[in-house]
């Protein structure tokens, strides 16, 4: 299963603030429900388990600009990213089962 400790500590997070612990277990419940999901699995096997933190990491980070592709303030500009990045997607796909019917 994903670590609260872990993703905490890629979010640059101290591992004694628990103030966010219940909406980062949040995103760590949602990282691990769309894993099944995608890959039509059961359990999440030990090989995911990082991808599982990564997607929670990254969704963490989005809190807040979800239905925002760009936004300027002056000579400032920034885009956001609106799907989980490339390397995810691939690591996923790597462990897609291929239903035959």
């Amino acid at each position: 299963m994903a670590e609260l400790s872990n993703v905490k500590a890629l979010l640059g997070i101290d591992e004694s603030d628990t103030s966010k612990d219940g909406v980062i277990n949040l995103y760590i419940s949602r990282a691990t429900n769309y894993v099944l999901g995608y890959l039509k699995i059961e359990e999440i096997p030990s090989a995911l388990i990082d991808v599982v933190e990564d997607i929670a990491v990254f969704k963490y980070r989005q809190k807040g600009v979800e239905n925002i592709k760009s936004e300027g303030k002056g000579s400032l500009s920034e885009s956001y990213i609106e799907s989980l990045p490339e390397d995810i997607k691939d690591q996923l796909k790597s462990h897609r089962k291929v239903r035959i019917v």
